[in-house]
């Protein structure tokens, strides 16, 4: 199936769209003893029959063997020598389009491939691949996670740009990383939306719903180009109600009551209602890590969240949000 088949067919239905999954394994993950690590095209589809969605978005997860493991664990950026990947997520992204389409190939228009990217490093090396890698196989849009690559997003403004110029070249949206944590420097949301200011000829997507920064989802809601997502907006809800730093702090959090999940959700779609994308972050519903940030400090997390109650909590919306949330705006970010 070519991507314009796919796209007539999602643009003719109205099934329900998760815009922001994974697909693979993370190694840097699994050997620091993080959860999740892993999720095969076979689970996927387990999991959206479970759930009675139709489609997903798919990205692998955020390690790449472009860098040494053991350094990549400690917050040491170091090219691996002899790696399969000459430019970050080479393999990564075949592996992703080989899982769905031949592999799985009953999945091919269920799963919708997202390749990552790296900001700053080797951008023209990763835009030719990956313009290689969308001639052999339906590309749906393109991913990254600076956070977790120190790799400062304000670089697609500068040498990274050729990234968002194949963007616009194959009319495919990106989704970005957000953060507002004080020692994250990469990804902070004000400087995203910096980029998507920048570059109108490109869609984007803010994910996790600009951790709950008013001003941020305001901005976003001005820009025409540009999207949020609420991946993993159970445990994003949790960390508001303990004032966690990744949250916006209170004198700029959008006013809700975070201890109940639905009408949380609720009141940010209708809110800005041309604008969310529902998404779970499955197999990342949950998260349990360990990490140091840009100042050396130990950070752990271990928030859980169960498979299928971001779900359910889509489905407490009335249905002309939930389908406006999770099909509607998800196929004008797609495809415009």
């Amino acid at each position: 199936m070519t991507r314009p088949q796919i796209a007539r067919q999602i643009r003719a239905g109205a099934g329900l769209i998760d815009a922001h999954t994974h697909l693979g394994a993370d190694m840097a993950a699994f050997y620091n003893g993080d959860f999740p690590y892993a999720i095969s095209a076979e689970d996927h589809g387990v999991r959206l029959a479970h759930l009675g969605l139709e489609r997903a978005v798919c990205f692998p997860f955020v390690y790449t063997n472009y860098f040494q493991l053991i350094a990549y664990r400690h917050g040491r950026f170091r090219r691996a020598t002899g790696s399969a990947s000459r430019f970050p997520y080479e393999f990564e992204n075949l592996r992703l389009c080989r899982e769905i389409y031949e592999a799985f190939p009953e999945f091919a228009g269920t799963l919708l491939p997202f390749a990552f990217f790296d900001p700053a490093r080797e951008p023209a090396g990763q835009a030719a691949a990956l313009r290689r890698l969308a001639r052999r196989y339906p590309l749906f849009g393109l991913k990254t996670a600076s956070s977790y690559l120190r790799s400062p997003i304000t670089a697609l403004l500068g040498k990274g740009a050729c990234l968002l110029d194949l963007a616009a070249e194959l009319d495919i949206p990106v989704t970005i990383h957000t953060s507002v944590l004080p020692a994250d420097p990469w990804a902070n949301v004000f400087d995203v939306l910096k980029v998507v200011a920048e570059r109108p000829d490109v869609r984007f997507a803010l994910a996790h719903t600009c951790r709950f920064d008013r001003r941020a989802l305001d901005r976003a809601a001005a820009l025409q180009n540009c999207f949020v997502d609420c991946a993993a907006f159970h445990i994003h809800c949790r960390l508001a109600v303990e004032n966690h730093p990744a949250i916006a702090a209170k004198p700029h959090r959008f006013h809700a009551d975070y201890r109940d999940h639905a009408a949380a959700l609720q009141r940010i779609a209708a809110a800005y209602p041309v604008k969310i994308l529902w998404g779970s972050d499955t197999p990342a519903h949950y998260w349990k890590s360990v990490f140091r940030d840009a100042r050396g400090m130990e950070i752990r997390l271990n928030l859980a969240c169960g498979p299928t109650t971001e779900a359910d909590c889509l489905r407490k919306l009335p249905a002309q949000l939930a389908r406006r949330i999770a099909h509607n705006n998800t196929v004008r970010f797609l495809f415009g």
